[in-house]
């Protein structure tokens, strides 16, 4: 049995969080190379000193919020491989945890940082976790290869490289601000009919 928390220990983690959730706002506000560590402090009401006893760097406040987003991603790839039904309808759950973050702040952290040198950084640090996300996805597309779903003749990889590029959250932002008649929920079933009818077993056949 975990023993409780001291009161200390959870105005650590409390204020650790409220940390985090300034930066997930000035990442979406201001983009990596604006946010300062002066701002965040300002802003969660605390001493820079203090926020330094939490996390030295910017790297490191983003690289923490990077870690919970895969670890969300990793949790529902598990579900996903464990869950009764096709292979199409597990993959389609995957997808719509994808489209449900799409909205969320916290997504751009993943995709959209405009600092080469943190998107560097956070590919070295978690280049494990991000592959066997990989790797789950892939293995749910072999289930629907063997299951006759999906076309064996395309590479499993070109598979995985699409199903991550055709639902990046940088081309939904774009699309939505070209599109104003478009909505989130219409674009994300036209990507979801687009990609599932370029996988399918029978597409594939009926073109060789």
């Amino acid at each position: 049995m975990n023993q409780p928390l001291s009161l200390k220990e959870r105005q650590r983690r409390e204020r650790q969080d409220l940390i985090l959730q300034v930066t997930r706002d000035m990442l979406f506000e201001q983009g990596y190379h604006q946010m300062s560590m002066d701002e965040i402090a300002s802003r969660v009401g605390i001493a820079k000193g203090t926020l330094y006893l939490h996390f030295q760097r910017k790297e490191d406040l983003v690289a923490e919020l990077f870690a919970h987003s895969l670890s969300m991603f990793q949790d529902i790839i598990e579900k996903a491989q464990t869950r009764p039904g096709t292979a199409k309808e597990r993959l389609v759950s995957v997808l719509e945890f994808m489209q449900l973050c799409f909205s969320d702040k916290s997504i751009h952290i993943v995709y959209a940082l405009d600092n080469a040198e943190i998107a560097c950084i956070l590919r070295e640090r978690f280049s494990l976790p991000v592959a066997r996300i990989k790797e789950g996805v892939a293995a749910l597309l072999e289930d629907g290869k063997r299951s006759g779903e999906f076309a064996t003749a395309l590479p499993t990889s070109v598979m995985v490289q699409a199903f991550f590029s055709l639902l990046s959250p940088v081309v939904y932002s774009r699309l939505l601000r070209e599109d104003p008649q478009l909505t989130a929920e219409d674009l994300s079933e036209h990507l979801r009919h687009i990609y599932f009818q370029g996988i399918a077993k029978e597409n594939r056949e009926g073109q060789s």
